[in-house]
């Protein structure tokens, strides 16, 4: 599973249980790229792994070590 992959499923569960669409919706990355990236289907880019990795922090899901 790749980092991405995790920071979504994080991101999906608790304690933040964001949707697809939240997710896309406050960190501008479009729905479709964060449901494929969720199923594992492509890589991400640095930019947007970057704004996922902000999103989890501001809802305390550590990314540390996520691999």
């Amino acid at each position: 599973m790749s980092a991405i992959t995790e920071i979504i499923k994080r991101l999906r569960g608790e304690p933040a249980s964001l949707s697809q669409s939240e997710i896309s919706r406050r960190t501008g990355i479009p729905q479709p790229r964060i449901s494929r990236w969720e199923s594992g289907e492509v890589a991400a880019g640095a930019d947007d792994a970057l704004k996922l990795v902000a999103l989890a922090k501001e809802h305390g899901i550590p990314v540390e070590g996520v691999a």
